[in-house]
């Protein structure tokens, strides 16, 4: 099942870093997932983090604890090296759902800066 996209939420925060939103559409409870994430291809895993809701910014790891709601929006953090050029790109998203359940999850979308 995609990961889904909130349309319009791709957003540049300072010199290099940008938000987006991604939606939870698959249920509610407490859920422990590994998170990858791509911009134009390039792994920008390590230096993203994610929120939920008013939470603080956390670093995206391979074991994170979350406890969600249905429809709720994610917030994703990019912060790349380098700054992005204005133009379309494309985020991929990889999410494995390690407990309560296995599952796993991947969507790309394209974006305009």
């Amino acid at each position: 099942m995609p990961i889904q996209y909130v349309k319009g939420s791709f957003a540049k925060i300072g010199d290099r870093a940008f938000e987006f939103g991604v939606k939870n559409t698959e249920g509610s409870g407490k859920v422990k997932i590994s998170a990858s994430v791509f911009l134009d291809g390039k792994d920008l895993t390590g230096s993203s983090s994610i929120k939920i809701n008013n939470e603080n910014f956390k670093k995206i790891d391979q074991a994170m604890d979350l406890d969600i709601t249905m429809g709720e929006v994610i917030t994703i953090r990019m912060e790349p090296a380098e700054s992005i050029p204005p133009g379309a790109h494309t985020i991929k998203i990889l999410i494995n759902v390690m407990y309560p359940l296995w599952a796993s999850f991947e969507s790309e979308f394209k974006v305009k800066l």
